[in-house]
């Protein structure tokens, strides 16, 4: 679920790049959803509350996007981060 929601990012924050703001939207949504599902009934420890809070970043950059705001690349490269460190656990 972690490498799905990934490639999601990655694809949203080229999208953003090329100014397709509803492409970027939709492709963090995506990825909102495939994280949330692989949370979902998971045992409550640091890796669940980790994708919690991602999903959090995640949902609130979607909705910047959505709204038109402008979105700083370095939000969405943080997560990419945060992201390849659980995925190198």
């Amino acid at each position: 679920a972690l490498v799905d929601a990934k490639s999601r990012l990655v694809q949203a924050k080229a999208n953003l790049f090329e100014r397709n703001f509803g492409d970027s939207a939709r492709e963090l949504a995506e990825a909102v959803d495939v994280l949330e599902a692989s949370v979902k009934g998971a045992k409550a420890d640091d890796a669940s509350k980790t994708l919690r809070e991602l999903t959090t970043s995640l949902r609130e950059i979607r909705l910047e996007i959505a709204m038109g705001k402008s979105v700083p690349m370095r939000k969405l490269d943080e997560i990419q981060h945060r992201m390849d460190l659980l995925l190198n656990k």
